[in-house]
């Protein structure tokens, strides 16, 4: 649990405060419907106070287990995380990445019923549950800043299921850069250049396809002038247009 990480207190290098990021309930006149961080600056302070900074060198380190006793809940600062399953024939099915301002880790019966593992370097705070517990209790606020990130996970989880479900290879593929278009952390929307540290396995067990289907993929888009892979981990993003009008358009196998 928690490989070739280091861990303190303090880190060397300050990481922001805690951040937990989702979208409102209520949609506020006048004012962009777009994920936000939730917290307050003194809830993000008590936050911290309760945590243990992680510092991951690489990617592929363990952060826990699935089946392994859950005493820790993680936030990211930087970096992006793999939460994946493995089928009782050993197929892995990546479920989520988790992203700066993301939320992963709650116990289910005491255990994590999930695995985690990073992507690339990355930055988490660990937080021990109970103290979480406690510090919910004495901040309502807080309970429902919680809330409303579970509930907005929640809907981004059907929404994959829909995704899955409804969509070909390529449509699940602009789908997805799509979402990563919406973190600033990965995209310069100046320079449209999208930082995508993860492995063509990674999106093949993601998008539920194949890794050569993914390459595939990613050539039919170029091909159609919608992105330009610059190197397998930066690419630029051509014409957003034509990604939603792929994403809206009808299924074709």
């Amino acid at each position: 649990m928690e490989r070739f990480a280091r861990s303190s207190s303090k880190a060397a290098k300050k990481p922001r405060l805690p951040e937990i990021r989702a979208r409102l309930f209520d949609r506020e006149k006048d004012r962009p419907n777009q994920i936000e961080n939730l917290l307050s600056r003194k809830q993000q302070s008590r936050l911290r106070n309760i945590a243990t900074v992680l510092e991951y060198q690489r990617g592929n380190s363990t952060i826990f287990s699935e089946g392994e006793d859950a005493h820790f809940v993680y936030s990211v600062a930087s970096g992006i995380v793999r939460v994946s399953r493995h089928s009782d024939g050993g197929r892995r099915q990546v479920l989520a990445f988790m992203l700066p301002g993301d939320l992963f880790g709650l116990p289910d019966a005491g255990l994590y019923v999930n695995s985690a593992e990073t992507v690339c370097p990355s930055t988490l705070y660990r937080v021990p549950w109970q103290q979480l517990e406690k510090l919910m209790l004495r901040e309502p606020e807080m309970q429902v800043s919680f809330l409303i990130k579970v509930a907005f996970d929640l809907r981004q989880a059907q929404r994959r299921i829909m995704v899955l479900g409804q969509q070909n290879i390529s449509q699940r593929l602009a789908s997805f850069l799509l979402d990563f278009v919406q973190q600033p952390d990965f995209y310069d929307q100046r320079r449209r250049l999208l930082s995508l540290p993860l492995t063509r396995f990674d999106l093949g067990d993601y998008l539920g396809t194949a890794p050569e289907t993914v390459a595939r993929a990613f050539s039919k888009l170029e091909k159609k002038g919608v992105v330009h892979r610059i190197s397998p981990r930066l690419i630029e993003i051509r014409d957003t247009d034509e990604l939603r009008q792929m994403v809206s358009g009808r299924r074709r196998r």
